[in-house]
């Protein structure tokens, strides 16, 4: 009888924990690698995107100099344009995302 033997069901026990903790060490790597994987994926397609938003700021600014026949004129639209559009996403996102206060407000509440 092996099987009812102590010190082979405690060897047994040991394998069967020890294999465990290996498939979790695993299974976390496997984890951080996919996460590290969809950050550099992300990353890649930000600044793919910056760039082409970059470029397309540069085409209407040129553009903009050709139609008002002036050498600064586009640059100076697209710059306000581009100041316009950042001041409202400012706004909007103030008033959207708590500040700092409200965010230690809502940390004492949870804790209780």
């Amino acid at each position: 009888m092996k099987i009812l033997d102590p010190n082979g069901l405690v060897d047994n026990l040991y394998k069967y924990v020890q294999t465990n903790i290996e498939i979790a060490k695993v299974e976390v790597q496997e984890r951080i690698e996919d996460t590290i994987k969809k950050v550099a994926i992300i990353a890649i397609l930000v600044l793919s995107g910056a760039m082409f938003f970059i470029f397309v700021l540069l085409t209407l600014a040129l553009f903009l100099n050709h139609v008002l026949a002036s050498n600064y004129l586009g640059f100076l639209i697209v710059t306000i344009l581009l100041a316009i559009i950042i001041g409202i996403a400012f706004l909007v996102l103030k008033r959207f995302l708590p500040t700092a206060q409200q965010e230690d407000d809502i940390l004492k509440d949870e804790e209780f």
